[in-house]
């Protein structure tokens, strides 16, 4: 017997959201971001027993954060644009952002050339000592 999809509450709610919260296409994987079993979950979505409160409100909080994208919280105050933590940029400072990022681009190859250069080092460092323990041998050998 096919399963109705009818996901029902004990508390006044738009249930047409509620159904577009629940819709979902993988229950396994849907239970396991939520934290309960597949069982669980199929229950609420199919009415078995009623979605309590808390899965709502976390469901409705997802969509929310997805709606409104990666600059939720952020604002601007007069020429600065200001993050939810508290940092903020001037106007003049977005103009240089591909300065700030070529240094860091070039900070991050010039550590990367350093440690090439040391590994280089240690191995002729290495290399010349072995070089000269054998020519020391070879000179006592021949004299």
């Amino acid at each position: 017997m096919k399963r109705v999809f009818s996901p029902r509450t004990d508390f006044v709610c738009d249930q047409m959201e509620l159904g577009v919260l629940m819709f979902t296409n993988d229950d396994a994987a849907t239970a396991k971001r939520l934290g309960v079993t597949v069982t669980e979950w199929q229950e609420w979505k199919y009415g078995d027993k009623p979605v309590p409160r808390w899965l709502w409100l976390l469901l409705r909080l997802e969509k929310e954060a997805e709606r409104r994208g990666p600059w939720r919280g952020f604002h601007a105050d007069g020429d600065r644009i200001i993050s939810p933590w508290g940092d903020s940029m001037r106007f003049e400072e977005w103009m240089q952002l591909q300065e700030y990022r070529r240094a860091s681009r070039l900070a991050t190859e010039q550590a990367e050339l350093i440690e090439r250069l040391m590994a280089e080092r240690d191995f002729y460092k290495e290399n010349c000592t072995r070089q000269a323990r054998f020519g020391l041998m070879l000179n006592r050998l021949f004299r």
